[in-house]
């Protein structure tokens, strides 16, 4: 769920350390982040919540740190 406060089509660059399995070891929200406070716990919230992130069939291209850049969309 998107806070109101975070206008859609903003963009946030987040870090996410992985161990194998998909198993979320960390969420880092990059500084330049335009979201507020509540914005970088949403995101930081999703990322855990969709945890173990996909890695079965992905071995061969398995990386220990991810870097994704969040869109805030209207639902």
């Amino acid at each position: 769920m998107r806070p109101e406060s975070v206008p859609s089509g903003k963009r946030c660059l987040v870090r996410i350390q992985l161990r194998p399995g998909g198993e979320v070891l960390s969420v880092d929200i990059d500084p330049n982040c335009p979201y507020d406070e509540a914005g970088r716990r949403s995101v930081k919230a999703a990322v855990l919540k969709a945890q173990p992130l996909p890695y079965a069939g992905f071995e061969p291209v398995f990386t220990r740190t991810v870097l994704l850049n969040f869109q805030a969309q209207d639902d």
